[in-house]
């Protein structure tokens, strides 16, 4: 009898309810934690073992044209090797910036940056990777002056962004990069006419090394993106993506001001 009146009472208990609910939500947090790294693990994997395989198999293929001799065909698979080895260097180039921001947490140098000539920096850089290869339309709010901001994190995720835009728009195509005040932010808009997002990729679009059914053909490791979603967390702005295939994309920034 005394045992049912003590489980009686913790059932009445409220206490004793409440208790149990914060372990319940951190084991489903662990759990959450526990997938997202067996998929990170998995996804960086396979993107390390496919230019690894194809450096054996080359190196493989590259002794026995040695033996024979036959000098236009070892030079085919050293350029064979050397762009397997570059494409893993970009990879690890891109796990590191994906992780390395974490530390920035507490080093964000925030001042006022004047928009004008931050953006004209900004596409000296832009200019200097893709040469006349787009046309980039700028349109800046008239009375927007200043935003307070970390500098060289607000310019690596809009270089990102408009590289990204360039990448997936056809040649000679047009990158429409807007600012303008939002009531407590600026938003920064980049906007392609390129090949579009298929909604059923939206959801991912931002996971590590995750890659749009249609974007197979196109370089690229999946990281950019990822990284742009965690320089935005750090500076506490919200990222939207709005695209339709084959109808352009378009990414705003939404930074808090």
């Amino acid at each position: 009898m005394k045992n049912s009146k003590k489980t009686n009472r913790a059932k009445n208990n409220p206490s004793s309810q409440k208790k149990e609910r914060p372990e319940r939500k951190t084991s489903s947090a662990n759990s959450s934690l526990r997938k997202l790294q067996a998929e990170f693990i998995s996804s960086t994997s396979h993107q390390f073992f496919t230019p690894l395989a194809t450096i054996q198999s080359s190196v493989e293929l590259l002794e026995y044209y040695i033996k024979n001799e036959n000098y236009t065909r070892q030079q085919e698979i050293i350029n064979k090797i050397k762009r397997s080895i570059a494409n893993l260097t970009h990879t690890l180039e891109g796990i590191t910036n994906l992780y390395k921001y974490h530390s920035l947490k507490q080093k964000l140098n925030l001042k006022n940056i004047p928009i004008r000539k931050f953006v004209n920096d900004l596409l000296e850089e832009v200019v200097v990777n893709i040469g006349g290869s787009h046309l980039i339309l700028v349109n800046i709010e008239p009375d927007l002056n200043m935003i307070y901001c970390d500098e060289f994190i607000l310019k690596q995720i809009l270089l990102s962004l408009i590289n990204n835009a360039v990448k997936f728009s056809p040649q000679g195509g047009q990158i429409r990069f807007d600012i303008q005040k939002k009531k407590k932010s600026i938003e920064f808009s980049v906007k392609d006419e390129g090949i579009g997002i298929a909604k059923s990729d939206l959801k991912k679009l931002f996971n590590p090394f995750y890659r749009g059914k249609n974007a197979a053909t196109i370089p690229g490791v999946g990281l950019g993106l990822a990284i742009v979603k965690n320089l935005s967390q750090l500076l506490k702005a919200k990222i939207q993506c709005i695209s339709n295939l084959k109808e352009g994309t378009e990414f705003k920034v939404l930074v808090p001001n």
